[in-house]
């Protein structure tokens, strides 16, 4: 009997080490970058968010990146003021790249996104808007290698838990209505400041993009499913915050639309032609952002 126990006993501490050399082999590294433009009001909220820790079965955090995009409020004062603290909590290196001038989301998260070595890069509004949460909606798909994971705000499953105005949101779903005639391909939501973007996709596809500001949502999901790299939108939870936002509706569709026609006649005209110049392109914008450090 006592041989039995021993031996159940043996089984049991097998299958539990077992079990854990196979979630480390299928954990995913990420890094996180959260793009900030005239932040102070809100990114204290943000910081303390992050100080709470970073936890999620199935991903391990690695490095966190904030590219300051020509702030000239206390944003970056706030960054310098919370690197040591926050670095001591999560225990990874905080980077904080700064632009004298601004330049837009697209900007930000391309160049971020080439100084990340991870498995994923999981690119975020500054607000928070989208919690950090919904990462264990994306854990299947990441589990699956997928290239393009994006948060949607807008298609069935998704829980708006602070509305927006009816004005926005008939600008929203117009929006994504607009965007899915002009590029042929139904998106339930172009514009989620939530995707993750798997290594190969950087490497292959970051290359190719033109865009630096709002536009650029847009032309990562419309690149990514011409060149057929595997993909998935998801429902998320999220707030809207009214209190700091950067969106102001006619001069941001307006831009929109504009941001639409250029993807639309650069893809026809070949401009996002693959070939062997772009491939150099990374290590250019990597030597060029050391400038920004």
């Amino acid at each position: 009997m006592g041989g039995k126990k021993r031996m159940t006993g043996l089984h049991f501490l097998n299958l539990l080490f077992s079990d854990i050399v196979n979630r480390v082999k299928t954990m995913k590294t990420l890094t996180l970058i959260i793009p900030v433009y005239n932040e102070g009001e809100r990114i204290t909220n943000t910081l303390q968010t992050l100080e709470k820790g970073f936890s999620f079965r199935g991903l391990k955090l690695t490095k966190l990146i904030f590219f300051n995009d020509g702030s000239t409020d206390s944003t970056l004062s706030l960054l310098y003021s919370f690197r040591k603290k926050l670095e001591k909590i999560l225990r990874i290196p905080i980077q904080i790249v700064s632009s004298p001038d601004n330049r837009g989301r697209g900007f930000a998260v391309i160049h971020s996104a080439f100084l990340a070595d991870t498995e994923y890069v999981l690119y975020t509004d500054a607000d928070f808007s989208i919690p950090l949460s919904n990462l264990y909606t994306c854990l299947p798909s990441v589990r699956n290698n997928v290239d393009l994971i994006f948060g949607s705000k807008k298609m069935p499953g998704a829980k708006e838990c602070i509305p927006r105005t009816l004005l926005r949101k008939i600008v929203g779903y117009g929006h994504s209505l607009v965007a899915s005639v002009v590029f042929g391909m139904f998106i339930w939501d172009f514009q989620g400041g939530f995707k993750l973007f798997s290594r190969k996709f950087i490497q292959e596809l970051f290359p190719l993009l033109k865009i630096d500001r709002w536009g650029f949502d847009m032309e990562v999901i419309f690149l990514a499913k011409k060149y057929k790299f595997s993909h998935q939108e998801i429902p998320v939870t999220w707030s809207h915050v009214e209190n700091g936002s950067k969106v102001k509706l006619l001069r941001d569709s307006l831009r929109s639309l504009q941001e639409m026609a250029r993807i639309t006649y650069g893809w026809h005209t070949g401009m996002y032609a693959l070939d062997s110049s772009h491939k150099n392109r990374a290590s250019t914008l990597v030597s060029l952002l050391k400038l920004y450090e």
